[in-house]
């Protein structure tokens, strides 16, 4: 059977852009005529027609001499012309030049004052969630808890009125082995009441299963989309009503850090999608109410923004506090990641060859991605985008342990005696005793995950949280 003819590519224009350059051309050519014209260069010199002159005597050659003198007068007066329109249109550009880069400082300007404004609107959303709320539920991803607990808002519940609780949500607890879960709950419980939990991955807009307590089988809760310690953190709730005998619902606000889960979570409880959900910081932009039932009414607050850390800016890119196409220097914090992961994990996951430094990473990624600029040049940025977007998105698998408390570290009497009371408020005692399917994760030697150390707590930043104060005053 004979071979077809590979077809060659066709490299005929289509009407519509046919026209469209013709039109551009036109419009082009009609507005250098219409400058020209503004000069005064299409004035053709009106020279008077000499009668003809013939090659006899003397006469005819100082005729002729004269032709050419006007002639060369007024070609040198023409290219004077276009001189002058060449300098212009220099004119012309660099004004313009100008004017866009004032824009640009006036836009640059705009922007921070925006960003200020926003992450100030965030922070007095979540003073108001405070001021309205009983209890306090402040979700942590259980790969670092540690790294995206707020220590200073945990001291603002506390400092807010004895009767404002506050309550540790350990989220994602699927994402870890059974050991880091186990002693990350023992250590969070020496200081606050922790559950652990996990929302529900279903497509579904309404009828989200949940999935009981009970154990189940190793490996199951990788497997399933259902959602974990649902019933457990109703009943701890549900305690808290019942032992100050409220007959009215009690208000629950869901605070943290952007991309912990605070709305997938109340999705998971309400067993329907209420609030919008999604990776990007700063989705959730104001309070939003969800009555759960007659006894319980959450709160979504919007994500914790105004934050800085004991350790770098960067890391505080890694907590997705900030949007990735908004970050100045996108190649920062990947050389945190690069500290944190080992090269094989990441070699593994990019599907690249051996590297030796960040930018040899980037520049692989970089290539295999296809990311180039123009000429051919590896786009380092964009690469540095891209490896931030799946470490966000949890494609980058990684988990933390706790670190060990000194003697002078364990929580003081004051804070036991906190410990206790709050137990006693919430019957921790029957919620733990529930809480039976940490038994069914994967321990550490079946994770392929890799173990990284934990961050320091982030704090808020004093500077903006002044001024927004002193704005509400």
């Amino acid at each position: 059977m004979v071979k077809g003819k590979a077809k060659s590519k066709n490299k005929r224009v289509t009407i519509k852009k046919k026209h469209k350059i013709i039109k551009k051309v036109k419009e082009h050519h009609k507005k250098k005529a219409k400058e020209a014209k503004k000069l005064g260069l299409n004035n053709k010199n009106n020279v008077d027609k000499e009668p003809a002159v013939t090659n006899q005597g003397p006469e005819s050659l100082e005729a002729r001499r004269d032709i050419e003198e006007s002639e060369i007068a007024a070609i040198r007066e023409q290219r004077a012309q276009k001189r002058k329109l060449a300098q212009l249109q220099d004119r012309n550009n660099a004004s313009m030049e100008n004017q866009s880069f004032e824009v640009g400082v006036d836009e640059f300007k705009d922007f921070v004052k925006s960003k200020d404004n926003s992450d100030k609107v965030f922070y007095k959303e979540l003073v108001k969630v405070i001021d309205l709320s009983d209890v306090i539920v402040e979700v942590l991803d259980a790969r670092d808890p540690l790294g995206t607990r707020c220590v200073d808002m945990e001291k603002m519940v506390l400092n807010s009125g004895p009767n404002k609780k506050i309550v540790l949500l350990l989220n994602k607890i699927d994402l870890v082995p059974r050991e880091a879960a186990e002693k990350w709950l023992k250590y969070l419980r020496e200081e606050l009441p922790a559950v652990a939990f996990k929302c529900s991955t279903q497509e579904q807009r309404s009828n989200l299963s949940w999935k009981s307590s009970k154990s189940s089988k190793p490996g199951s809760l990788l497997q399933t989309s259902e959602c974990l310690g649902a019933d457990t953190l109703i009943k701890l709730l549900k305690n808290y009503s019942r032992s100050h005998e409220i007959k009215k619902s009690i208000t629950v606000g869901i605070v943290g850090l952007p991309n912990v889960g605070k709305s997938s979570l109340i999705n998971s409880l309400k067993r329907c999608h209420v609030v919008n959900v999604g990776a990007t910081p700063g989705l959730t932009r104001s309070v939003q109410e969800v009555q759960l039932d007659k006894s319980v009414k959450l709160l979504d607050c919007p994500g914790v923004v105004m934050l800085k850390s004991g350790q770098n800016d960067a890391s505080i890119a890694l907590r997705n506090c900030k949007r990735i196409e908004k970050l100045e220097d996108p190649i920062g914090p990947v050389k945190e990641i690069f500290k944190l992961c080992p090269a094989e994990v990441l070699i593994k996951i990019f599907k690249i060859a051996t590297f030796v430094s960040v930018d040899d990473f980037l520049y692989k990624v970089a290539t295999v991605r296809g990311k180039l600029k123009k000429g051919g040049i590896v786009d380092i940025e964009a690469a540095a985008r891209i490896v931030l977007h799946d470490w966000n998105e949890g494609k980058i698998p990684f988990y933390t342990m706790p670190p060990t408390r000194n003697q002078g570290e364990v929580p003081e009497s004051e804070e036991a005696k906190i410990v206790t009371a709050l137990g006693k408020e919430f019957n921790m005692d029957e919620v733990y005793g529930a809480e039976s399917f940490i038994g069914s994760l994967k321990t550490v030697d079946d994770f392929s995950s890799a173990e990284v150390l934990p961050n320091c707590p982030v704090n808020f930043d004093e500077q903006m949280v002044e001024v927004s104060d002193r704005s509400s005053v």
